[in-house]
């Protein structure tokens, strides 16, 4: 009797602890919207920890801006797979050139210049034709400085501009200038391993004209080249961690877009939260879908002329980053090989919750927009993860609102990391290599 009535002392003891813990974050996160001018009504905030949803607003219709990247990456990862790889296909009639693609989100200037090296060392210096189809998206500049929140989209004619300037290598000083660069800050290690030349005075290439072809124009093809991407989870991270707007967009057109995420997260928010999740949700009109992504980077776009941006509530955003871990963990992977880890991987975090206390406890996803600052992820603490998020919704962009929402999400992560036992740090992680959109050399096949 007396064991019993201990554990069972033990037990309630735990139990009040925790809801302690629910209620002083809570009460923290009104004080804190208070201190800074938020009114705690317009804003959406929650957790999941063991499975339960705690939090003010959890189901409170809100913009996702940036945090959309990682549900994207979420069916991304279910429709290709965490190995996949991007194929183009560059089929040579000695004189012209074709490009097969396969929606490749990165094929940008280090991938052009590959591909003059692969046709250099085959003999080719000069083209007559440059064709492409439709699923061969270039955007040179893509990384850039400042390039990763561009809001460019494809169009052919960009295309043709961009390949015209690239495949005239050879009288083009600008691109000479940008390709002595990319070999200079590749360095001769790298360069060997992807098999290209080290001088730039290696790389020579005319072309007369580039035009886009719905299907191979070529008639006779002599040769045919296979240029591969890194594996998907390698595009995935550096997407979330530059918050890379071309390439989520790409991606997500890649696999279906708005036509599958409509389907995929209807039955995710039911699976979830569900089949009545419609009669708690706040801010909603009767014929909203739980959820809408309207682009896979979170930027806003617009339908007959009207703004439109990716919504959801902070109970589906979490949700969905709960079911990116678990399908990662049955490829044998972490929510690290996704989500950037604050103050150790490059971008939108690099500089935010760094504090060495916390420093490997906190994977999170950034969002801003001229009316959004938002902020959601997973927290590593001593009693388990904590799914948590921020959406913020503010009106003026890098104003006093926006900024003063940045204070409360890192105040309040760095509150609910102590509520919960203190930082859980990753272990014996590795940080990605700078990014390279290139694997290996080109095949000829």
């Amino acid at each position: 009797m007396f064991i019993i009535k201990s554990l069972l002392t033990i037990f309630i003891t735990l139990s009040l602890a925790h809801a302690t813990n629910h209620q002083a974050i809570e009460a923290k996160w009104l004080s804190l919207s208070k201190e800074f001018n938020l009114d705690p009504n317009k804003h959406g905030f929650c957790y999941i920890y063991q499975g339960q949803v705690y939090g003010k607003n959890a189901h409170l219709k809100g913009r996702l801006a940036s945090t959309s990247k990682p549900i994207t990456s979420l069916m991304a990862i279910e429709t290709l797979g965490p190995n996949f790889q991007y194929e183009t296909r560059v089929y040579s009639n000695g004189d012209s050139i074709h490009l097969e693609g396969s929606n490749d989100g990165m094929f940008s200037e280090e991938k052009i210049f590959y591909l003059i090296a692969a046709l250099n060392a085959n003999g080719i210096t000069k083209l007559n034709t440059i064709s492409f189809d439709d699923n061969t998206p270039i955007f040179a500049i893509a990384l850039r400085p400042y390039m990763s929140m561009s809001e460019a989209w494809y169009s052919k004619e960009y295309n043709i501009e961009q390949l015209q300037e690239y495949f005239n290598l050879s009288r083009n000083k600008k691109i000479q200038i940008r390709l002595k660069e990319f070999l200079q800050k590749t360095g001769e290690d790298r360069l060997k391993e992807l098999g290209l030349p080290l001088k730039a005075s290696a790389y020579q290439m005319k072309v007369n004209k580039v035009v886009f072809a719905e299907s191979n124009p070529l008639k006779e093809i002599k040769s045919t080249y296979l240029i591969k991407s890194p594996g998907l989870l390698t595009y995935l991270k550096f997407q979330n961690s530059v918050s890379h707007n071309w390439l989520s967009d790409i991606t997500y057109k890649s696999y279906g877009a708005q036509k599958y995420s409509s389907w995929f997260l209807q039955n995710l928010v039911e699976e979830k939260l569900g089949n009545d999740y419609y009669q708690k949700r706040i801010g909603f009109n009767e014929n909203d879908a739980n959820i809408k992504l309207y682009t896979g980077s979170g930027l806003d776009s617009k339908i007959d002329g009207k703004r439109v941006d990716n919504y959801a509530t902070c109970a589906i955003v979490l949700s969905s980053y709960i079911a990116l871990e678990n399908s990662l963990h049955q490829t044998g992977n972490s929510i690290e090989h996704i989500l950037p880890i604050a103050g150790v991987d490059i971008g939108t975090l690099s500089k935010r919750l760094n504090s060495q206390r916390n420093l490997g406890s906190i994977f999170a996803k950034t969002g801003t927009l001229m009316n959004t600052k938002s902020l959601a992820g997973k927290i590593s603490t001593q009693q388990g993860p904590v799914f948590f998020g921020h959406f913020h919704h503010v009106f003026k962009a890098n104003g006093r609102d926006q900024y003063n929402a940045k204070i409360v999400q890192d105040l309040m992560t760095e509150f609910m990391i102590e509520e919960f036992g203190g930082a859980k740090k990753i272990k014996n992680y590795m940080k990605p290599r700078p990014f390279i959109p290139l694997e290996g050399t080109v095949e000829e096949i």
